[in-house]
């Protein structure tokens, strides 16, 4: 929803309506701490105006919270952390239909099984410890340029190799370390891999840069790759409104409100 579809008037009145919802949702989304104090503050707002006031299914909020770790997953203990809150104050004792990995991380962290009917046996955990001490992926995600310049002297390294890991959205051949530094907005390491690397910028980067949210990232790969519907998606999911109006403005790529739903962006 825009409002180049309904008057100012009625957009603001509708976002009224649902700002109880629409903010919280916000908060989660573009959650940016790991702070427990800003955590907490982050919890009190979905218990006030989701929980308590509105009666939101619990279960069904703590999946939203756990389904966004694919799209900000340098924060997933954050979210791991919101849904233990939730689980031990309301007494969640199962949450069925979670997706397998986001179970098994919640096990990890805290010992607890959300969905008893899942099996474990399959997981590559290594798959999910990428962002360990001493990974060229977490000097990325923290956009530690001297730590990446590091690895990326180090004999055999590979400046072609990517990623395939279940934090990440899917991606059938991997992520390069080009569109990493675009998922994470890491604009160091990005400018050091264009300059000294040649590395390219594909469709993926573009799409990516939405969600990590740096513009100067952003701008450059609109110089190589044309927006399209993948692009509004991730925007949707960023909860940026900006990035949507842009789209939306500057590119005449309409607002699939599917997403919207999915991904509960009702802005």
């Amino acid at each position: 929803m825009s409002d180049k579809d309904i008057p100012p008037n009625k957009f603001s009145e509708l976002r009224s309506i649902y700002k109880c919802y629409i903010d919280s949702y916000i908060a989660l989304y573009r959650l940016k701490t790991e702070k427990e104090e800003e955590l907490n503050s982050i919890y009190k707002m979905i218990k006030t105006e989701l929980i308590d006031s509105n009666k939101y299914p619990l279960q069904i909020i703590m999946r939203d919270i756990l389904n966004i770790i694919p799209y900000n997953n340098r924060y997933t203990k954050s979210y791991l952390f919101l849904a233990k809150l939730i689980s031990d104050e309301y007494h969640v004792q199962e949450v069925i239909n979670i997706k397998l990995i986001y179970n098994f991380l919640f096990y990890k962290e805290y010992g607890i099984k959300l969905d008893k009917s899942d099996d474990f046996e399959g997981i590559n955990s290594e798959n999910l410890d990428i962002h360990t001490e001493n990974t060229i992926y977490r000097a990325i995600m923290y956009n530690d340029l001297e730590r990446f310049i590091q690895f990326t002297e180090r004999d055999g390294f590979d400046k072609d190799q990517t990623l395939k890991s279940d934090l990440f959205p899917y991606s059938f051949r991997g992520y390069s370390l080009l569109e990493l530094c675009c998922y994470h907005g890491a604009v160091d390491c990005f400018k050091l891999l264009r300059t000294k690397f040649k590395s390219k910028i594909t469709k993926e980067c573009l799409e990516l840069s939405f969600l990590g949210g740096n513009q100067e990232i952003m701008s450059e790969c609109l110089k190589y790759q044309k927006p399209d519907d993948d692009c509004m998606k991730y925007a949707i999911i960023s909860h940026n409104i900006d990035f949507v109006t842009f789209l939306m403005n500057e590119y005449n790529i309409e607002i699939d409100l599917f997403y919207c739903g999915l991904y509960n962006n009702l802005e």
